[in-house]
């Protein structure tokens, strides 16, 4: 069973891309510029016919898998063949750790379609522990966790986010993958202190970092990964490192992409960031 220890034991990893198949040819080709890359499992699991690409492209880049569809805090038990594609493309990434989204996508007979919010009780604590254990004991290294953006809290629920990921990770030694521009967004649309809600966070367990752009509509900020980072995530991320080391930063851009010079700016403003981190050496 991994613990905590296993986190401080995943390399610096940098700033880098996700891995977008519409860019492929020039992500290819500005390699050296990107530290690393982060793709979707389910696009090669879900294909494998694709598995041929994945390999070139981990030949090209470190690569850390990144999965939709889990759905850790569901109540039914995995599907089996799911697990299965997962460890396939996460054995062939090699990667250091796999990441995932603290949320539901599925509930008994009902494929929700989107990341949902869970219900932040002692009972959906209990399974995820579970949950959580299964998988890195299948895959054989950490799993990291992500926090969503949401439309609702679900109401009554006797834990807060932050003491829900606290006793999460003490009891299965996963990590934290924070997202800092859905930090942001449910911050404008919560009415709460995105600063105060990092200090509530267990810091010393974030790995990875995810920036990337949203935009408005009727009133709602949404996280649409189709806009330039807003300045308000570039301070929230200059506040993180300042408070504990990151192993690594990924730009999410899925739509409306702009020219890939636009895009590997991006990825230079957060290895600045990254670098300037007075725990540097701590993340190394």
């Amino acid at each position: 069973m991994p613990t905590t220890a296993a986190l401080t034991q995943i390399p610096f990893l940098g700033s880098g891309l996700g891995f977008r198949r519409e860019l492929r040819d020039e992500l290819l080709a500005a390699r050296e510029a990107i530290d690393f890359v982060e793709i979707i499992t389910e696009q090669y699991s879900e294909n494998p016919e694709r598995m041929g690409e994945l390999e070139e492209i981990c030949d090209a880049f470190p690569v850390i898998a990144h999965g939709i569809g889990m759905s850790i805090g569901s109540a039914a038990p995995f599907d089996r063949a799911y697990l299965a594609g997962v460890k396939t493309v996460s054995d062939l990434t090699r990667s250091p750790y796999y990441s995932e989204h603290l949320c539901m996508t599925r509930a008994p007979g009902i494929d929700i379609g989107h990341l949902s919010p869970l219900w932040f009780t002692e009972e959906v604590l209990a399974n995820t522990i579970a949950k959580v254990r299964q998988v890195q004991d299948l895959l054989e290294k950490p799993l990291i966790l992500e926090n969503i953006t949401y439309s609702f809290e679900i109401p009554g629920s006797p834990l807060r986010q932050s003491e829900f990921f606290e006793r999460l990770i003490d009891a299965t030694g996963c990590g934290i993958l924070l997202d800092i521009t859905n930090v942001f967004i449910n911050s404008v649309n919560h009415d709460f202190d995105p600063v105060a809600f990092l200090d509530s966070m267990p810091l010393d367990c974030v790995v990875q970092v995810h920036l990337a752009g949203g935009f408005w509509s009727r009133g709602v900020l949404i996280d649409g990964h189709s806009e330039p980072v807003q300045e308000e995530s570039w301070s929230l991320l200059e506040k993180l490192v300042e408070r504990t080391p990151v192993k690594g930063s990924i730009l999410e851009h899925d739509d409306n992409f702009p020219e890939l010079s636009r895009l590997l700016e991006t990825v230079e403003r957060a290895r600045n960031i990254l670098a300037r981190q007075p725990h540097r050496a701590a993340a190394s």
